[in-house]
């Protein structure tokens, strides 16, 4: 496709536990209700790929924890405070790995309760690389936000969104469709766009450009494809990844200093904030985009935020079903305890954050 090929170099999959590698020759809240927008950074170096830390094997009790290399002391015990109470799955206890960085590099933390812990289902979180890929074509021309869509039957998938209950036949312009895949986390806009972005490929050539060539966060299936789910494609996304890609946004260092603030504005008006922004302390803004399904048991965040003149990012990924194993729907119980656990860890985290 025209699009996959002009916009970047490098495409591929990944599997649960490994990387992606790309080769470069192949073608292919604020203070809860504040609309405070980020102050973007001049660009002032090249963007250094994403690293993501080694993880070594703790022992506490019986609790077995796996904590990455020049994590804070005190953020891994924040962490461990804050994932307490998770409600087990069918298969046993509930999966989860959580990031935190800051901007000054200061303070990080990157841990997980099972091995080799290194990539989760990535729900709707996934649409942060489709957003940033949509304004690589806008900046490129490739694409231009006024372009208008028609929607169609064949176009209708369940889950979050508006679209689903749309009349067949409306128009919406990419702009109206970028901003609803974010602030809706409407799953037919994203599908459509993944379509007008260079599908999968094209997508995974942004994370390769962003992240690195090698990477373990990865786009295989549309929203709300659950066909032939045994063939091992799945939507993954690397908590680390995650957070630090956030940083680069807050910074300016993906596109541009405008368009990356751009990018942010959506994600402080995202319609889910039961999770990192629900309980933080007032004064704190919060970007976030969320990702959840009863499907396997998913419940993520990830979010800039910033509080007393401290900007960080953090990224929480819960699912009760993984590779390998029969997925099982979530109860309401399972559900509760894994957004109780996500909305505990953004205000402990940012209490902390505030104190040093």
């Amino acid at each position: 496709m025209l699009l996959a090929s002009v916009l970047l170099v490098g495409c591929g999959q990944t599997t649960s536990q490994s990387k992606t590698s790309h080769s470069s020759t192949t073608s292919q809240v604020a203070s809860k209700n504040s609309s405070t927008a980020a102050t973007p950074r001049k660009r002032a170096a090249p963007q250094q790929y994403v690293h993501v830390p080694t993880l070594r094997a703790t022992t506490t009790g019986t609790t077995h924890e796996w904590v990455g290399s020049d994590s804070s002391a005190g953020l891994v015990s924040v962490i461990n405070q804050s994932m307490r109470g998770l409600v087990p799955g069918t298969h046993g206890p509930a999966k989860w790995t959580v990031a935190v960085a800051s901007l000054d590099g200061g303070h990080q933390a990157y841990m997980t309760n099972w091995s080799p812990g290194r990539a989760q289902s990535s729900a709707s979180t996934i649409k942060l690389f489709i957003l940033i890929r949509y304004y690589q074509a806008l900046k490129r021309g490739l694409i231009h936000a006024n372009d208008t869509y028609t929607l169609r039957q064949a176009d209708k998938v369940s889950g979050s969104g508006i679209l689903l209950h749309k009349k067949v036949g409306t128009q919406y312009t990419l702009r109206q469709l970028v901003t609803l895949m974010i602030e809706k986390s409407d799953n037919i806009a994203t599908n459509v766009l993944i379509d007008k972005l260079g599908g999968f490929s094209g997508v995974n050539q942004t994370i390769a450009k962003v992240v690195g060539p090698t990477h373990y966060t990865s786009l295989e299936r549309k929203m709300m494809d659950i066909s032939n789910i045994s063939n091992g494609k799945a939507n993954r996304i690397n908590a680390w990844e995650a957070v630090q890609t956030l940083l680069s946004i807050y910074q300016g260092q993906v596109i541009d200093a405008t368009t990356d603030q751009a990018m942010l504005a959506p994600m402080l008006k995202t319609e889910n904030r039961t999770k990192l922004p629900a309980q933080l302390p007032e004064g704190a803004v919060c970007w976030n985009k969320s990702g959840e399904s009863n499907y396997r048991g998913i419940e993520n965040d990830m979010a800039i935020i910033k509080y007393q003149g401290h900007v960080f990012a953090v990224a929480a990924l819960i699912e009760l079903d993984g590779d390998g194993q029969t997925p099982h729907n979530a109860t309401q119980e399972q559900t509760d305890s894994q957004v109780a656990a996500i909305a505990r860890l953004g205000a402990n985290v940012t209490r902390w954050m505030g104190q040093q």
